[in-house]
């Protein structure tokens, strides 16, 4: 379950009247409150099979907000007075909740569908009661503005929308998710585009950075969801393996996303057959950029010397360099795809850092 700025503050002032540290933890055990908390906890199974009994684990009373999918109560202690104080305060919680599901906008039914917080009948409802057509090419865009909340953002981003087409919501405190029509004319490469368009924009005007994930169209709303995890994924993977890009197509990152799923220990142990101790001083950041510049470039020598602002002839030198070292002469299409994926799966290790 997602919590908006406006629930999040309510919560918040019934955490703060609590004279002992409080958390509120969601379903994955992340802390919600306080703000900028980035510990994860375990959610004891029991207490998952009956979340609104409060339940004592390390020093600490835990509790839900009710049945399905309850937010957590964390409060340090275990005597009987703060075990009265999380059920108090579970219920209260649950209060808020309750009051803002039954008074569903527009924007939070978008986030709920997005979220796949509802499904069958009730989103169809959802769907009918906010307007919004159950057939329809759409695809989703998901922002990620690295150093502005999502309230400015949005501001920002009404200019951008074509009424009566596309919808916004906020999906994170800094991250916002478009479901974006998709023409029949100009199809994703519209899309593609406005995303480029909008991100040069956005560090024009504000000198920030957003990053943004595009999803593979759908015809049918209740895809949506699915829709939603390519977005963020695209910009999980994205941010990985190529960190200078900031506008990410999911469908693009097929290579990306099968290394991936590499585990990092596989993925270093084979990186190192080709970046090891003694082609450290080859592989330096110079080399290194050299040569992804190059398969950018399509293999294409005079293509990269001339992005590089060097001589055809000093590309070639450092080409050749590679292949006296490493064996791979990176000038054939096969070696150079060994060489992109052993360099790809060094990078797969830091993929845990961008996870949205």
């Amino acid at each position: 379950m997602y919590l908006d700025h406006r629930i999040t503050i309510k919560i918040a002032r019934i955490l703060d009247m609590v004279d002992m540290s409080a958390l509120l933890l969601d379903q994955g055990g992340n802390v919600i409150l306080p703000e900028g908390d980035q510990r994860v906890f375990s959610i004891p199974e029991e207490l998952r099979q009956n979340p609104t009994m409060p339940f004592v684990y390390g020093a600490m009373t835990l509790i839900g907000t009710g049945e399905e999918q309850p937010v957590y109560v964390c409060l340090h202690g275990d005597s009987e007075d703060i075990k009265k104080c999380a059920v108090l305060c579970a219920e209260l919680i649950n209060l808020l909740l309750r009051e803002d599901m039954s008074q569903t906008n527009r924007e939070q039914a978008i986030r709920m569908m997005l979220r796949g917080e509802v499904e069958g009948s009730e989103f169809e409802a959802l769907a009918a009661e906010h307007e919004i057509a159950l057939q329809k090419s759409r695809c989703v865009l998901y922002f990620y503005f690295q150093d502005m909340e999502v309230e400015p953002a949005i501001s920002l981003m009404n200019g951008t929308l074509e009424e009566g087409e596309d919808l916004i919501t906020e999906v994170g405190h800094h991250s916002v998710a478009m479901l974006k029509s998709v023409g029949e004319e100009g199809g994703m490469e519209e899309v593609e585009e406005f995303a480029k368009a909008f991100e040069s924009s956005f560090l024009t005007e504000t000198g920030g950075t957003v990053f943004i994930g595009i999803s593979d169209p759908r015809e049918s709303l209740t895809d949506i969801p699915d829709a939603f995890e390519e977005a963020r994924n695209a910009i999980n993977v994205g941010r990985v393996y190529h960190p200078a890009k900031h506008v990410f197509i999911y469908r693009n990152l097929l290579l990306e996303r099968f290394l991936s799923d590499v585990s990092p220990e596989m993925g270093m142990r084979y990186n190192a057959c080709i970046f090891n101790r003694s082609t450290a001083r080859l592989f330096n950041d110079e080399m290194v950029h050299t040569i992804e510049t190059f398969f950018d470039n399509s293999l294409n020598l005079s293509e990269t010397a001339r992005k590089l602002y060097i001589h055809r002839n000093t590309l070639v030198y450092r080409l050749e360099k590679v292949q006296h070292a490493i064996g791979l002469d990176l000038r054939n299409f096969d070696d150079a795809v060994t060489f992109k994926m052993m360099l790809l799966l060094g990078k797969g290790g830091n993929a845990r850092r961008f996870r949205l």
